[in-house]
């Protein structure tokens, strides 16, 4: 059915976001379980629940503006859920392993972090400040998760730059030149 307004378009988007956020629910209680990493399991962990009450918070937004979610598949939530296996197929070991789950809820954070910002200013522009707000609260906890990531992805590269030595090559100071420029 083609969609011609701009509340149909916001039901289809916020659709697919609890699709997406039950997709993710399942795909962060796997990484719990796989990160060996304490402070990045208890960012997970806290993020598990934080999404349990995000499902909820779209659920409420539903309610409050009184539609009934699509049946439907987030294709870019499924497409980050199989990217997450593939990752657990190739067994990476200690750093990799930690660096590439990490990479995965980075990729996670920003997919969700664009969404809830079309949703909120949709819901704003239709009205329907209830559902923005509880939109609102999902996209503020989802751009701390996403410092948190990339906080503890700046901490396991460091180590694992340590953990090499003199084998890894160094990051290039910004504008350095290594050869003097020809006058």
């Amino acid at each position: 059915m083609p969609m011609s307004t701009a509340r149909e378009i916001f039901v289809h988007e916020l659709s697919d976001t609890l699709s997406a956020e039950n997709i993710i629910y399942k795909m962060l209680g796997q990484v719990v379980k796989e990160t060996k990493l304490p402070p990045a399991q208890e960012a997970y962990q806290h993020h598990l629940d934080e999404t349990k009450q995000h499902i909820s918070n779209v659920e409420a937004a539903f309610k409050a503006i009184g539609e009934k979610p699509e049946k439907t598949t987030c294709l870019a939530a499924d497409g980050l859920s199989k990217e997450h296996a593939a990752l657990k197929e190739e067994k990476p070991k200690d750093h990799a392993l930690e660096l590439g789950l990490l990479g995965g809820a980075g990729k996670t954070e920003h997919y969700e972090i664009a969404s809830y910002k079309l949703l909120v200013q949709m819901a704003k522009d239709l009205g329907e400040t209830k559902a923005a707000a509880l939109l609102q609260e999902n996209l503020d906890q989802e751009l701390a998760m996403s410092k948190t990531v990339e906080k503890l992805a700046k901490m396991v590269s460091a180590d694992a730059r340590k953990a090499v030595g003199s084998t890894m090559k160094k990051p290039a100071s910004a504008g350095a030149r290594k050869t003097p420029v020809a006058a």
